[in-house]
């Protein structure tokens, strides 16, 4: 007899980071304040009595999401498949990178999928009493390595930053950058405090607007760029641009391949040298696939989300053999809280996977209370 769900409890949170942790204060956010927009947290119960915990991306509210949560009650499922979703969650599949895909990466109007994806892989896992990475193929390490983070820092911020990143074990910090911040000297200050082999990932998020803009930033940083990356300099839609760049300086470039179009641009055009690669569980995957396949190496990339995202992705990662460049799961150094109970047990750089079946997490109730805006149960 299938499983069916049985109610969903959704919460919607807002979880601020730590006072330092994002900007200098003399450097000011891009947009809207992220680390303020709301973040739906799930909780599915099946009638074997087992739970599954999914998270929706950041920026949507609960309201929004409700008319898709009020169908999943009464859901047949088997395993971690989406292949039982009703017919308006697929809008066909697709065909970007490979011929065709596992029913997992169909395209979904659902902002819910990717936590639906989460919450059944956790409850299948807890249901046969294995890990999730388990059911994603098996474990290739038991720990991801990470990388320290922060946004737009001064020099002397970034200094105080690297220091503590290297007394916690640490081997490298990633960084938001634009045109006009004094890249050179934000660089140098890293260095001179965490040593020159110390690795900086650089992320302009585009804003480095051209290869004329960027030319001569390259080259002042040779002197420095041991252990140096640049990641999204150019806009991903420009490979010229990227090329330009690859012609004057032998500072690795990668691109964040938020989505299958973009790594199949990236694979054909040659314009990075390694990827940084997110998306849902399923999607990530095929993406770390096809990167080993051409030859490459990859990190998995995060919106900095609550615990259970940062689990889940966590799991996938451990799954991926290109998946060996230090990731981006910093939650629990940049949020207040991330809202579940495990403790993070970084070992110096490396995160281990927790040990539970499913995620291997669940819910910290108290701070769940005083994070939440809006709840409801839906059954």
């Amino acid at each position: 007899m299938a499983v069916r769900i049985t109610e969903v409890e959704a919460w919607e949170v807002v979880v601020p980071a730590r006072v330092g942790a994002i900007n200098s204060p003399s450097m000011d956010h891009w947009g809207t304040d992220w680390d303020h927009m709301p973040i739906c947290l799930l909780e599915l119960r099946f009638d074997d009595g087992l739970t599954g915990l999914g998270e929706v991306s950041r920026g949507i509210a609960l309201k929004d999401i409700e008319p898709w949560l009020k169908q999943l009650p009464g859901l047949p499922v088997s395993g971690p498949s989406l292949a039982y979703l009703p017919p308006n969650w697929r809008a066909g599949y697709r065909w970007d990178l490979l011929e065709s895909h596992p029913p997992a990466l169909w395209q979904s109007p659902s902002p819910v999928t990717p936590a639906l994806e989460m919450a059944l892989l956790d409850w299948a896992g807890k249901r046969l009493g294995c890990r999730a990475v388990d059911l994603l193929g098996g474990a290739v390490r038991e720990y991801v390595p990470v990388d320290y983070w922060c946004a737009r820092q001064t020099p002397q911020d970034l200094a105080r930053l690297a220091g503590e990143a290297k007394s916690r074990g640490f081997t490298g910090l990633k960084m938001k950058s634009r045109i006009g911040d004094p890249v050179i000297e934000q660089v140098r200050a890293i260095k001179e405090v965490a040593g020159p082999a110390f690795r900086i990932t650089i992320d302009p998020m585009f804003q480095w607007l051209s290869p004329h803009d960027a030319l001569d930033i390259f080259r002042q940083m040779e002197p420095w760029a041991e252990g140096v990356r640049i990641e999204d300099p150019f806009p991903q839609d420009r490979p010229e641009f990227w090329q330009r760049a690859r012609q004057v300086t032998a500072i690795p470039l990668i691109l964040h391949a938020r989505s299958l179009e973009v790594l199949r641009r990236g694979l054909q055009d040659r314009y990075s040298d390694d990827y940084n690669c997110s998306g849902g569980i399923a999607e990530f995957l095929t993406m770390a696939h096809a990167v080993e396949v051409a030859g490459f190496s990859c990190w998995h990339g995060s919106a900095i989300e609550m615990g259970v995202a940062q689990v889940a992705h966590l799991h996938a990662a451990a799954a991926a053999r290109s998946c060996v460049l230090h990731s981006d799961f910093v939650s629990p150094i940049v949020r207040q809280h991330t809202l579940i109970t495990w403790d993070w047990p970084f070992a110096g750089d490396k995160l281990p996977l927790p040990a539970g079946p499913g995620l291997g997490v669940e819910l910290d109730r108290d701070a769940l209370r005083a994070h939440t805006r809006a709840e409801a149960i839906y059954k």
